[in-house]
């Protein structure tokens, strides 16, 4: 084909632009990819183009030519092109031709007939017929099971009867594997005694409208694929009243379905569930000095997984005040310190109080020894572990005051305790008397060379050092 231009009477019409009918007729129903060529084609044919217009419409729409053709004899069959050996012509859409219908006249002039009894004031075009036989024919439903579709459709009201939508319920049911007339007048039976149902939801939910297809096929699903019963979507809906209608109600179920809560008892307490973690997410948040509009994400993200590791929510509301006074003030930070306490099997509130009244009684200790020898600042954790350490090692906190008083002097005084009690620790030195014996011992010996801490200082040839030191890894 070397030739692409638009007809005389496309010509006499004078739109070389896009036509709203075009828009309001057949975009919808038409894929994406004869969409592209039918506009670069259209673009083509207006600038007078002389050349391989289908490798051209290939390169520009990234199609194959072969696809680049079977979309102009979709738009063929529309009657908005015609086809020719020499090339292809745009028609007016305002007057198309009429579709190629190559189905079996009489085998659709029974539909054609009921179709015109069912919409008795809707007039359908050519295009349209032409749809239905095609669905028809390549989905293998029967005419009849159509028909009654098409009917249900016009029963249900509000301008459901646009072919577009019809179609749409039939491929609906055709993936559900419903092709027979039984089938259908089974389904739509089926779909009718959830009136009641329905209307029951629809209050549960404080939606006020009238139930559409959509509402029963997800009320048919629900039941049919997700088995719940009509007692369980109630209790699920009422913990939903005025959150987001079906659409959330939908999201609900299956977020029920995954969590195996199937009966109304069981929708009923993961509702409860769900509330108590809400209410405890909000807590801790403002425990820790934090805010969101909505914490549907910190629930989930957060709070859920930390009640599933098995923490008491109490204990969590403990812990989140713990967290602000140790300087954990975001969620994240609080995640950290939850993982630790679940590592040390913390689980229950009075578990966590009890580490919590040792921290406090420790950071206690700690403040004191600062106040002994002149420090000022925040509480470090390294003095927490150092201070642990030295009750490991026997000392009581008169000692450890004695030492402290000792080095108050001092710019770094914590550095110089935390080594003299490691010294006191290695020779054996216990007891207040002899704590304070051995300090004033500091500056009086002077055998040995000692550094500005008072410290003795040691020479040790190479061959010395390495007989001494050994491996510490095999160190108990």
């Amino acid at each position: 084909m070397s030739v692409i231009k638009l007809s005389g009477e496309y010509v006499k019409q004078g739109f070389t632009q896009v036509d709203n009918v075009f828009l309001s007729d057949y975009l919808a129903s038409a894929g994406g990819d004869e969409i592209k060529v039918y506009l670069t084609g259209l673009m083509l044919a207006g600038s007078g183009f002389d050349g391989d217009f289908i490798a051209k419409i290939s390169a520009y729409a990234k199609l194959t030519e072969a696809r680049v053709a079977e979309c102009f004899a979709y738009w063929e069959k529309q009657g908005l092109v015609e086809v020719k050996q020499d090339g292809v012509f745009y028609l007016s859409v305002k007057s198309p031709l009429p579709p190629v219908i190559k189905f079996n006249a009489q085998k659709f002039k029974t539909f054609t007939e009921e179709t015109t009894r069912i919409f008795p004031d809707k007039i359908l075009t050519p295009n349209e017929y032409n749809r239905y036989f095609e669905f028809i024919t390549t989905s293998g439903m029967d005419i009849n099971a159509m028909l009654l579709i098409m009917q249900y459709c016009k029963d249900l009201g509000g301008g459901k009867t646009s072919t577009d939508y019809v179609l749409a319920v039939a491929a609906a049911w055709v993936k559900d594997g419903l092709l027979k007339e039984k089938q259908i007048a089974s389904h739509i039976e089926e779909l009718e005694t959830y009136s009641e149902d329905l209307k029951l939801l629809f209050e549960a939910l404080g939606v006020k409208r009238a139930p559409t297809f959509d509402d029963r096929q997800k009320f048919s699903s629900w039941q049919n694929n997700y088995s719940f019963t009509t007692d369980a979507i109630l209790t699920a809906a009422r913990a939903l009243k005025k959150k987001g209608g079906m659409e959330r109600l939908d999201s609900f179920i299956k977020e029920l379905s995954a969590s195996q809560a199937i009966t109304s008892a069981e929708i009923a307490e993961y509702v409860e569930n769900k509330q108590k973690t809400h209410e405890l997410c909000i807590k801790i948040c403002k425990n820790i000095g934090v805010y969101y509009g909505n914490t549907e994400s910190a629930e989930e993200v957060y709070v859920t997984p930390w009640l599933r590791m098995g923490f008491e929510q109490a204990a969590l509301e403990t812990l989140s005040k713990y967290c602000f006074l140790r300087n954990a003030r975001d969620l994240e930070s609080m995640n950290q310190m939850v993982l630790k306490f679940g590592k040390k099997g913390l689980f229950t509130e009075q578990d966590i109080a009890s580490y919590v009244d040792r921290q406090i009684k420790l950071d206690e200790k700690i403040r004191a020894v600062y106040d002994k020898c002149g420090y000022v600042g925040p509480i470090r954790e390294k003095d927490r572990e150092n201070y642990r350490l030295w009750e490991e090692w026997g000392f009581d906190e008169e000692e450890i005051f004695l030492v402290a008083e000792h080095f108050s002097d001092k710019t770094f005084p914590l550095t110089s305790v935390n080594r003299t009690l490691g010294e006191l620790h290695n020779k054996g030195v216990t007891g207040a008397e002899n704590v304070k014996r051995h300090l004033d011992s500091f500056g009086k010996k002077q055998t040995t060379s000692k550094d500005a801490g008072g410290y003795e200082k040691h020479q040790y040839s190479e061959e010395e050092l390495k007989k001494a030191f050994f491996n510490f890894d095999n160190w108990d």
